[in-house]
């Protein structure tokens, strides 16, 4: 987290920050207030919230790894342009092998 130098900011701007540290306290009250209270009916329905998310046709997302979806082509062979890499997890081989031959990254670089 970034941490702010409080001392070199003017008056003006701490109350501005205060205030808007004060709306983002409240706003998240109100959600975990609204959160609790749709939790309480539900369990007053003998509803389990997973069920109730079915129903409503949007099951909650299993919180982990994100996708990331496909990655634009970053990196061509200089010989055989069909081999690519987007630059995403390990180098292949045929890049290892080029660097190896006496080529550079930045000649391979789309």
């Amino acid at each position: 987290m970034k941490k702010l130098n409080l001392a070199v900011m003017s008056a003006s701007e701490l109350q501005q920050l205060k205030a808007d540290i004060d709306k983002e306290l409240s706003d998240r009250s109100a959600k975990l207030q609204a959160i609790e209270e749709v939790k309480k009916l539900a369990a007053s329905k003998g509803l389990k919230l997973e069920e109730l998310l079915a129903e409503l046709g949007g099951a909650a997302k299993p919180k982990g790894k994100r996708e990331l979806g496909p990655a634009p082509v970053r990196y061509r062979h200089p010989k055989d342009p069909t081999q690519t890499w987007s630059g995403r997890g390990k180098r292949p081989n045929w890049m290892k092998e080029a660097i190896a031959a006496g080529f550079t990254e930045a000649q391979m670089k789309v």
